[in-house]
């Protein structure tokens, strides 16, 4: 009887091999490409820790996708499109202004960019100048338009429905802690200051106010002085106390340094000397009586609340302190004043502050 002959294996068995063989290699590719797209991170882990980007309105996939390549905040910008592409992003742009972290893969990018979900300012315009000043520096912060701002304040509309002059404009605004969206547009900001100025003057701050015997926008303007005086919170409602006194008392002036830097136009003044004491501007209250015309700066709540709630007492002058730590001396005569103003005076000139 012969031996039969050992078959190899069959065809299907061969075929079926090469099958799992090639899907186990397709899925290692797959799982490769997925990995290196979808997990391993593509956020320059140089860029600081909170970056920000923003996203206008109306911006399309190209416009994002340059945004991020020349901001290098991807290390691949391929792997990012291939994603995007992949996510459904290309056609989901949302606008606004995103917090970008370090080391961040694709697929978080952009979910987060898909979602639309922002993150909020806590806008500052406290201590500007002029209407110009913050027009600016509200488009800095929102996708609001500078000029869009201008007109609006500048309109007999809202100055008439708002009780205000072209001098007092800016005391409507009340540089408060509320966040905003980088999306917010001229016409939502200014509804949303409007409400913030008639949150602030509630019933009791405007009783406040009239018992003071000035409006709510001459406590700004006051106020205005006030910030640009100290950054003491502690000590404004002093300062406060010291005006006052001077507007009641008949004859005297204000005679507050920073009303004469805001007629010199000059903010980088440290030092009022004699000599600029003679502008002749209305803002200059050694010159003229009372309060100017309309606020030196933005004041903040914590200077407008000081005002409200001046502390009572006797002092008619003020100066700073010797040591330079921001606080002042106060003073009820004239001599003691001088004294005090000697003292400072002298610590300029040993310190050679000129």
């Amino acid at each position: 009887m012969t031996k039969k002959s050992k078959k190899g294996p069959s065809v299907k068995i061969k075929r079926f091999l090469l099958i799992r063989g090639s899907l186990v290699i397709l899925g290692s590719i797959l799982a490769y490409i997925g990995y290196t797209n979808f997990i391993t991170s593509n956020v320059n882990p140089a860029i600081k820790k909170d970056t920000y980007i923003f996203i206008k309105t109306g911006s399309s996939y190209d416009d994002v996708k340059k945004m991020l390549t020349d901001k290098k905040i991807l290390l691949s910008v391929s792997s990012f499109d291939f994603v995007a592409s992949l996510m459904g992003y290309k056609n989901n742009i949302h606008p606004g202004r995103y917090l970008i972290r370090p080391h961040n893969n694709n697929k978080n990018l952009i979910r987060l960019l898909k979602s639309g979900i922002q993150v909020p300012y806590k806008l500052s315009f406290g201590g500007v100048h002029s209407k110009y000043d913050l027009a600016g520096k509200i488009s800095q912060q929102l996708e609001t338009d500078s000029s869009a701002i201008i007109k609006m304040i500048n309109s007999e509309f809202f100055q008439s429905k708002n009780d205000l002059d072209s001098n007092s404009v800016l005391t409507f605004f009340i540089s408060d802690t509320t966040a905003f969206y980088y999306t917010t547009n001229t016409q939502q900001f200014m509804e949303e200051m409007k409400k913030i100025s008639d949150n602030f003057w509630n019933e009791e701050n405007r009783s406040k106010a009239k018992a003071l015997g000035l409006t709510q926008a001459q406590v700004s303007i006051l106020a205005s002085i006030i910030e640009k005086e100290t950054s003491k919170d502690s000590e404004k409602p002093m300062i406060a106390g010291l005006y006052i006194n001077r507007l009641k008392k008949k004859g005297w002036k204000l005679e507050a340094d920073p009303t004469v830097i805001f007629a010199l136009d000059d903010f980088t003044k440290q030092r009022v000397y004699n000599s600029d004491l003679e502008v002749n501007s209305p803002y200059n209250t050694y010159k003229y009586e009372g309060l100017p015309p309309g606020p030196i700066c933005i004041p903040s709540v914590s200077s407008i609340t000081a005002v409200l709630n001046y502390t009572h007492h006797d002092y008619m002058y003020m100066c700073a302190k010797e040591d330079f730590s921001g606080f002042h001396n106060f003073a009820k005569t004239l001599a003691e004043h001088k004294l005090n103003a000697k003292r400072y005076y002298a610590e300029l000139k040993r310190r050679n502050i000129h």
